[in-house]
């Protein structure tokens, strides 16, 4: 009653209703129940995309920039506590005492860079960026971190401006291109914001980044094929988390299954882009889980269908199958455990989650599934057509068989000697005889074609359980976590005894029996016992990588120092910063990229030594992604990069624009 209350509805329960009020109040009901479904279905419903038009002509000078840059600064510096002051003050005489040198200045926006990546309040951040900017106006790294600032604070219209300023410092930098036209995604222009995207690719083919904005780009413009493109392309190159590349692709493949009435064709043609867009780079490379590789099933070839259906052809194709289930109840068992087996990390770590390789994996395996899934629809649909002839013909048979022997029998009745009988059983057989041997050339014609197409369904699983492992192996490669590459294993398994399970499926069909009579051996048939069975699967042990010799080395940064090995994360960092990494920004979900390297006045990642720390933290404060975007064969010392030999490492921030809550962020490599 007190939900019916909360709808609108007032009933009295001791009242009688009469059979007009019942009828009145079901009205009522399904008129409420109407209202609501609308209600949550436009609840649903995405928001419409606008397309605006930003004036990006007016640059500012580095007046204006300094300006905004000081309002922020001061802003911020009242929010600190009395020990933040105390820090950046100390920090900041440091950097006058070195007269502003450009060194010590690129010091003070990389610490910010740091901050707004592990601290816990963005003030304290900004304090650093801002001032670097005010010291040196001109300085490509502390300008573009500004506006990086300003965008993940939710200032996107502001950073705008200062982001086109330092676009005019430096024309070519990867980053500054693709953070302008992320700026530009989020205000709404998606033509300006692709011709931005495209440019910071002309610099930097590889830049991740751009490939991943210009991916959501795509989807705004109802571009999804190109759009597919640019999410591998994004992926392929570290440029995604793996929860936004997932939101992309769905996006990406409902608008394929959505496009046009009808289109039987769109899921296929996602799974052939999608393959297009995966291909391996090379062909013929050594597979780095070759020993764990599944090999497709012996199925004998049984050539007669008496021997198939009576000398035990179908019944041992029936038993092989049977095992092949029991098998596979033992492996989802071993799956689930193998979920449930968390690694030890130490404390003060996360889990690295290999992003960009498990979502490749991800798309791979169910490519390759559907692939095999749709093989087989293919296949029962050719079967089901033979098998369907031969349904046909036994009825035809049954049917004269029943007309003959009614013949039969009404001459046997008016029979008084033993010719009448032979004489009887003769006009039977001369049509019977006839009949059945149709029928069996039938069933014979018809096995041999399902033999035929037998052949072709295993020729086809065969050459997909080799795609299988050709475009998961370089992918797979990449995971050197023991725990995220024994499930991938295990996720790559599933998928080939998916195959496998497919083929043992399409072996065992049943056809009608030969049709048998007593007319003699022109038109009887003898079974031939065929013993020979199915392989069975194979159950081989599976087994993930192991960590490469290199072991943990660490990153000293400003205020952190990062321990990266192949499975985890760990974070040593100074007071003042957040023990659990947590942000509290305006924005729902934020991912920036933390790295080290300088080249060309810009802190840019060298594609020798690239490495660096990817965080996602939720609304509420929590983490939600904690990856790393490294190089495990960086050596001390390698290039511009010095990785491990400097506490000082410039960063440069780059926070990407917004799907679903989610974000990107990254470096570019340099040119």
């Amino acid at each position: 009653m007190e939900q019916l209350k909360n709808m609108g509805i007032d009933i009295d329960p001791k009242k009688k209703m009469t059979t007009e009020e019942k009828k009145a109040l079901k009205d009522k009901l399904l008129k409420k129940a109407d209202s609501m479904k609308n209600d949550m279905e436009s609840a649903l419903k995405p928001a419409p995309i606008t397309h605006e038009i930003v004036d990006i002509s007016n640059v500012p000078d580095k007046d204006v920039v300094v300006e905004i840059a000081n309002r922020f600064y001061n802003q911020s510096y009242k929010q600190l506590d009395i020990f933040e002051k105390t820090e950046f003050d100390n920090d900041f005489k440091a950097v006058q005492k070195a007269k502003f040198s450009p060194k010590s200045v690129k010091e003070l926006a990389s610490k910010g860079a740091e901050l707004l990546t592990f601290g816990k309040d963005h003030n304290f951040a900004c304090v650093y960026i801002a001032s670097a900017v005010k010291a040196i106006p001109t300085d490509t790294l502390s300008v573009n971190n500004f506006g990086a600032y300003l965008r993940i604070i939710d200032s996107t219209a502001m950073s705008l401006p200062v982001l086109l300023y330092a676009d005019s410092l430096y024309s070519e930098s990867p980053v500054i291109l693709t953070q302008i036209g992320c700026s530009l995604l989020e205000l709404n222009d998606d033509v300006k914001a692709e011709k931005y995207l495209k440019l910071a690719l002309k610099y930097n083919p590889d830049f991740g980044q751009a490939h991943s904005a210009l991916c959501e780009d795509y989807i705004r413009q109802g571009k999804f094929k190109d759009a597919l493109t640019e999410l591998f392309a994004g992926v392929k190159n570290i440029g995604a988390s793996y929860q936004q590349a997932s939101s992309a692709n769905q996006q990406i493949q409902d608008s394929y299954n959505n496009s046009g009435s009808g289109n039987s064709g769109a899921g296929q043609d996602y799974l052939n882009d999608s393959k297009s867009n995966l291909k391996p780079p090379s062909q013929g490379t050594s597979p780095s889980n070759k020993n764990q590789r599944l090999k497709l099933p012996g199925f004998p070839d049984c050539k007669t269908p008496e021997e198939w259906i009576l000398g035990g052809g179908f019944s041992n194709a029936v038993m092989a199958y049977n095992s092949y289930v029991d098998y596979m109840q033992t492996f989802s068992q071993e799956f689930s455990a193998v979920h449930k087996t968390l690694p030890q990390i130490p404390p003060n770590s996360v889990l690295r989650d290999y992003p960009n390789e498990r979502f490749a994996l991800d798309c791979i395996t169910e490519m390759f599934f559907n692939y095999s899934k749709n093989e087989s629809v293919k296949y029962r649909k050719s079967i089901d057509e033979i098998v369907q002839r031969v349904n046909d013909a036994k009825e035809l048979y049954i049917k004269n068989f029943s007309d003959y022997s009614k013949t039969l029998a009404e001459c046997i009745k008016g029979c008084k000697s033993e010719i009448c009988f032979k004489e009887c059983e003769r006009k039977f057989c001369e049509k019977e005889c006839p009949n059945a041997n149709k029928f069996n050339e039938i069933l014979k014609n018809s096995y041999n074609d399902y033999r035929v197409a037998f052949s072709g369904t295993v020729g086809s699983q065969k050459k997909l359980l080799d795609d299988l492992y050709n475009f998961t192996d370089s992918w797979f490669a990449k995971i050197e976590s023991p725990y995220w590459s024994r499930i991938y294993a295990y996720e790559i398994r599933r998928v080939a005894l998916s195959i496998a399970g497919n083929c043992y499926v399409a072996y065992q069909v049943a056809f009608q029996s030969p049709a048998m009579n007593s007319c003699g051996t022109d038109c009887s048939i003898f079974a031939v016992p065929y013993k020979e069975k199915p392989d069975d699967v194979s159950k081989d042990k599976t087994e993930g990588n192991d960590c490469p010799p290199i072991g943990k080395f660490k990153i000293p940064l400003a205020i952190c120092e990062l321990g990266l090995s192949c499975e985890s994360i760990e974070f040593g960092c100074t007071a003042g910063v957040s023990a659990s990494v947590k942000k509290n920004f305006k924005k729902k979900n934020t991912t920036v990229f933390l790295g080290v390297g300088i080249k060309g006045g810009l802190g840019l990642v060298d594609v020798g030594a690239k490495a660096g720390a990817v965080v996602t933290v939720s609304d509420n404060g929590e983490v939600a992604d904690v990856g790393g975007k490294m190089d495990l064969n960086v050596s001390v010392g390698v290039g511009a990069a010095k990785v491990g030999a400097s506490a000082s490492g410039e960063v440069t921030v780059m926070e990407g624009f917004r799907t679903k809550g989610d974000v990107f962020g990254g470096l570019s490599k340099p040119k």
